[in-house]
């Protein structure tokens, strides 16, 4: 009886390394890769090309089901066992762009500055610091670009065959990288992204992905092509303008729409200060706003990146020059939507200087004009115009050579409003941003006295008649302080009739009040002398001797 037990033991046993061995085949050829047959192709030159030894041959027909090996159709597709495959290890990718601090740290190595030109190897770390960027180009042309305060492993980089496939694996650690995956047609592409959570993996495409939530969730973002993301849990194919979250320990959500791209027809394409306030229209559905500033189209180059919930924009210190700028929105899910871009000039450098004289809304004296204004550190000189309207499109005065920081017009304007501004040039930067425009008046002279007329019991002043909507400011004072006044009047006319004071000394002024009801400066003062009643008394002295003689 215990012979028959191990007997029939032992043919369990025996048969289950027979379906080990037949299993264990397939576990190992389970992986594969795809080429796509191009004119002169038969499975012999495949086979030489890309596979470990031309035993192949009569199994890569068996595996695709090929009827004719000599002639194939060109565009069919072979499946291809990696475990058959060739195998390239060396393999190198290279820093195309980098802006900020970014590190490499190739174990056992200590973190070295990424450089323009760097070779990068399977199992380097690339670190982002705050606001830096780096932008990676692999062997088949595909280019990877890391934002800021991101740390991305190069897990794998091997080439199949004769160049038959390029395939790359990287491990997003955390942050967010975006991914422009070309499709060779003579060179296959496999690029997988790797996270926490999921993995995405695309045969030419551009594409997103970034962590969140403390590195528990990922989220990808598909802008054309196709992504397949999935994890242990599920897949779910994910196409062009669509993008899904993959929390940690869950299959990915369904593919939800991404965002429209937002509306830049009120942002402008012109920045003359620092920071730079950027405006756009509201976009419905979003929880925040990534931006991206880059000096070219492509985006290759970043040199700022920001996010905010509340618009505007609002951004720091970059050079003067030209950029390009793309604008998204966020959805509720951290999904980031479609690109808005918008081509920007910023011309913010030498700083206009600040304004001591006339402010804002002053005035100046009507005799002369004198402006003002503080040391430019980086000015060699500065310009200055004005005019009379806010737009200057008529120049009443223009100055383009001005070495001091002030400056008195050899010409005084005319009495009126006016209009100015200033900016700084440099020999490094050129000409500057302007000023802001600053409205200043030149306010009409107190009139001087023309005519008196003194009469028995009155007095008669008379000045220039008044222009339209004008009126004035006159002042009769005994002391030239002006603090004991006896007489003080508004009028609309040009005299003012009054009861003549006792003899004596006494001081007078007079203003323009214009037409908005601004009070101009006093005119000079003036002095009167008003003739003396002789008392009675020293009349009979004066008159005693005729009184005698008669």
């Amino acid at each position: 009886m215990q012979l028959k037990f191990f007997y029939q033991a032992l043919v369990k046993l025996r048969c289950l390394l027979l379906a080990t061995l037949i299993i264990l085949p397939t576990c190992v050829i389970a992986e594969e890769w795809i080429y796509t047959v191009r004119p002169g192709d038969n499975l012999w030159n495949l086979t030489e090309r890309h596979l470990t030894g031309m035993q192949y041959v009569t199994k890569l027909q068996q595996l695709n089901g090929i009827q004719n090996p000599y002639v194939i159709p060109p565009g069919t597709p072979l499946r291809i066992p990696m475990a058959w495959t060739r195998m390239v290890e060396n393999v190198h990718a290279q820093i195309v762009s980098v802006y900020g601090f970014v590190f490499i740290q190739r174990p056992p190595q200590e973190k070295i500055p990424a450089e323009v030109g760097m070779q990068l190897w399977a199992g380097d770390i690339i670190q982002s610091e705050n606001d830096s960027f780096v932008t990676i180009e692999f062997t088949d042309n595909s280019e990877m670009r890391v934002q800021d305060n991101s740390r991305v492993r190069i897990k794998k980089m091997q080439i199949l065959g004769d160049h038959g496939l390029v395939d790359t694996l990287i491990d997003l650690e955390q942050g967010r990288i975006e991914n422009s995956v070309l499709e060779n047609p003579f060179t296959g592409t496999r690029f997988r992204i790797q996270t926490p959570s999921a993995i995405s993996s695309v045969r030419g495409t551009s594409f997103r992905v970034g962590t969140i939530d403390s590195h528990t969730a990922t989220t990808s973002e598909v802008l054309s092509g196709n992504v397949n993301v999935s994890n242990t849990k599920s897949d779910v194919q994910v196409p062009a303008g669509f993008g899904t979250v993959t929390p940690l320990g869950a299959p990915p959500s369904p593919p939800v729409a991404l965002l429209p791209p937002p509306d830049l027809s009120e942002t402008s394409s012109y920045y003359e200060s620092l920071p730079l306030v950027i405006h756009l229209k509201p976009l419905s559905g979003v929880k925040g706003y990534r931006a991206q500033i880059a000096t070219d189209r492509d985006f290759k180059n970043l040199w700022s990146e920001f996010t905010t919930v509340t618009l505007p924009f609002r951004d720091g210190d970059i050079p003067d020059g030209d950029y390009w700028m793309r604008i998204r929105g966020i959805d509720a899910s951290e999904i980031e939507g479609k690109d808005a871009i918008i081509r920007f000039s910023l011309n913010a450098r030498p700083e206009p200087p600040f304004i001591i004289a006339p402010i804002p809304d002053g005035t100046t004296t009507p005799e002369n004009q004198e402006f003002r204004w503080t040391t430019q550190s980086e000015a060699s000189h500065y310009a200055l115009m004005i005019s009379q309207d806010s737009e200057f499109s008529s120049l009443i005065y223009f100055n383009s050579e001005i070495k001091e920081n002030n400056l008195t017009l050899t010409e005084p304007l005319v009495p009126g409003h006016y209009f100015w501004r200033i900016f700084s040039v440099s020999a490094n930067e050129g000409a500057g941003p302007f000023s802001d425009v600053m409205s200043f008046r030149v306010p009409y002279p107190g009139p001087a006295l023309e005519e008196t007329e003194l009469g028995e019991n009155e007095i008669t002043f008379s000045w220039r008649a008044a222009a339209t909507g004008q009126s004035f400011h006159f002042q009769l004072a005994r002391d030239a302080a002006f603090s004991d006044i006896i007489y003080d009047e508004m009028t609309s006319a040009s005299q003012i009739t009054t009861q003549k004071p006792d003899g004596g000394t006494y001081y007078l002024r007079i203003k323009t009040i214009e037409s908005d009801g601004f009070h101009g400066p006093w005119g000079p003062n003036q002095l009167i002398e008003i003739p003396r009643d002789m008392p009675y008394w020293l009349m009979l002295l004066l008159l005693l001797p005729l009184l005698i003689l008669i």
